[in-house]
């Protein structure tokens, strides 16, 4: 099952955030391509230049109309990085094998405010992927399952993912999608929180009543966001079962 390789990715180590990428790709790329030669699944490493760095954005075209994408960056190189965002470059990966028609993009530099989403976004308004519809920029999806938020980025999608699941719609922190919706594209972050036990509450309710956990969050970029924090059977259940029914 293609959501086990979480733990090998997780043990992959870069230098640091992407501002010490050099010409030869990160040893995380580096994985990516590796497991999507290993899947044969199709993609090109779009390398390119900002400022004095090197980014990386690794696209699997598709024929649709529709996009998801996550980024593959990281802050800090001494954790393993699992649900920031590790688990959301499986699951990106783990759609596009079930649904081959998608296109997925998987993006450098959102820790340091969207480098690859912005060159994503005027790559769609050049239309190197044909007339794109929405994209759904996937965010620690590593817990959770069928639980889940999506960012206040009101649209289309946004119409359709709420009108499909009545989830709760949460302000965030900068992501991908702020990238994209700058540019003139449709876009919303998805972010899967498990649900807290009976009694405990948080900031944020799903439709059946039940408290999610919002604290999960503040695991980002800490020795707390580590492999014991992720679950393989929610990222499958997330993908399977909330994702394919977004993009179908």
């Amino acid at each position: 099952m293609i959501y086990n390789k979480i733990t090998d990715f997780c043990a992959v180590r870069n230098l640091g955030s992407c501002r010490k990428n050099t010409q030869e790709p990160t040893p995380r790329v580096k994985f990516i391509m590796d497991l999507l030669d290993s899947e044969n699944i199709k993609y090109e490493l779009d390398q390119f230049l900002s400022g004095d760095t090197y980014y990386y954005n690794i696209i699997m075209k598709g024929s649709s109309n529709r996009m998801i994408i996550a980024h593959h960056d990281i802050v800090n190189p001494n954790i393993d990085n699992a649900n920031d965002n590790s688990a959301s470059v499986i699951n990106v990966i783990a759609t596009k094998k079930l649904r081959p028609s998608i296109n997925a993009v998987i993006v450098d530099g959102e820790e340091i405010g969207g480098v690859g989403s912005t060159r994503l976004g005027n790559q769609i308004k050049d239309g190197d992927f044909g007339d794109i519809e929405w994209v759904l920029n996937f965010e620690l999806t590593g817990k959770g399952g069928k639980y889940f938020f999506i960012g206040r980025y009101p649209g289309s999608l946004s119409d359709r993912i709420t009108s499909m699941f009545d989830c709760p719609i949460v302000d965030t922190p900068f992501n991908d999608a702020v990238s994209l919706r700058k540019l003139g594209i449709d876009s919303v972050v998805i972010n899967p929180l498990p649900p807290l036990s009976e009694g405990e509450k948080s900031k944020v309710i799903f439709n059946d009543g039940k408290y999610l956990d919002y604290k999960l969050l503040y695991n980002c970029h800490s020795p707390a966001d580590s492999l014991s924090t992720i679950d393989i059977n929610d990222m499958k259940e997330f993908v399977e079962r909330v994702v394919l029914k977004i993009i179908d």
